[in-house]
């Protein structure tokens, strides 16, 4: 069951955050703003910034300060490290931000430049993306994770309209991306599937398990694809494919039944592959 946001601590974030020079835009993202998230889960704040004017790192590390308390959260940091990377402090495509506690809660503050997010909207209309290996992405960060960030948010600030009119040109979802996405997924995973073979007969655990992983990412990007889906994380990814209408029957079952044999030996490893290709199957004709 999908909990309910804090309103006041949604507000309390808006206020001591939309007065940093260079934030132009802040929304609610990841699960709380789609509307799935579970007991635990992070309020995902993105914050849209100029590129051209950058952000006002000492003020948001100030505003930060106030908000988190005395809390450490994050990994390796301790009482007295800055709390906010400076842009691009969490790589090419994370960005930067900051984990903070506040009221309690886990609060991740997310940097967005529009200029790059309004490239990945212009190409995924094209049906053009990427898909980039990446820190805290274990199958990549595909660049359609911007468009689907904003298309799936709630707006918690947006004086000028702009997160906006940026939803307005992702609805509904760009038929090209969704054409390129189902067919470049479709067949990377089943060539991850053929590889792993060989392997699988051999008992080469690590290997196959990297292949077999790889393939159940793509089946679920291609899954997502075909509902007009965004996939904004790998987490949760297959719980949100096993509920939409057009998908594999059993689905997130199945998957996590072909990936538990793995570790069954060859025989198990060569029956993971196959049952992870019958999903392929399966969702290619639902396309």
């Amino acid at each position: 069951m999908a909990r309910e946001n804090s309103t006041a601590l949604l507000e309390t974030l808006a206020a001591a955050l939309k007065g940093v020079g260079g934030v132009r835009a802040i929304v609610l993202g990841g699960s709380r703003g789609r509307g799935t998230a579970q007991a635990g889960s992070d309020y995902d704040i993105g914050l849209y910034y100029d590129g051209a004017g950058g952000l006002d790192i000492a003020a948001l590390e100030a505003a930060a300060v106030l908000l988190n308390g005395c809390a450490v959260r994050g990994p390796g940091k301790a009482p007295g490290d800055p709390l906010m990377t400076r842009p691009g402090g969490w790589g090419e495509w994370v960005d930067g931000g900051g984990w903070l506690v506040v009221g309690g809660e886990p609060v991740d503050l997310l940097y967005r430049e529009l200029a790059r997010v309004d490239r990945v909207i212009d190409a995924a209309e094209r049906g053009e993306f990427t898909i980039a290996y990446h820190v805290g992405h274990p199958h990549g960060f595909a660049s359609p994770i911007y468009a689907g960030e904003i298309a799936t948010c709630r707006v918690l600030h947006d004086p000028e309209g702009l997160v906006t009119a940026r939803k307005a040109r992702l609805e509904p979802y760009p038929e090209a991306l969704r054409a390129a996405a189902i067919t470049r997924f479709g067949r990377e995973g089943r060539f991850f599937l053929e590889i792993a073979q060989k392997a699988a007969a051999r008992g080469d655990l690590v290997y196959v398990t990297g292949c077999a992983f790889r393939a159940a990412s793509c089946l679920l990007q291609v899954v997502f694809a075909i509902n007009r889906e965004w996939l904004l994380n790998e987490k949760g990814a297959a719980a949100l494919a096993a509920g939409f209408a057009r998908a594999p029957k059993d689905l997130r079952l199945n998957l996590e039944g072909a990936l538990a044999e793995l570790a069954a030996g060859p025989q198990g490893m060569l029956s993971c592959l196959r049952a992870i290709a019958d999903l392929f199957d399966e969702a290619a004709a639902l396309a």
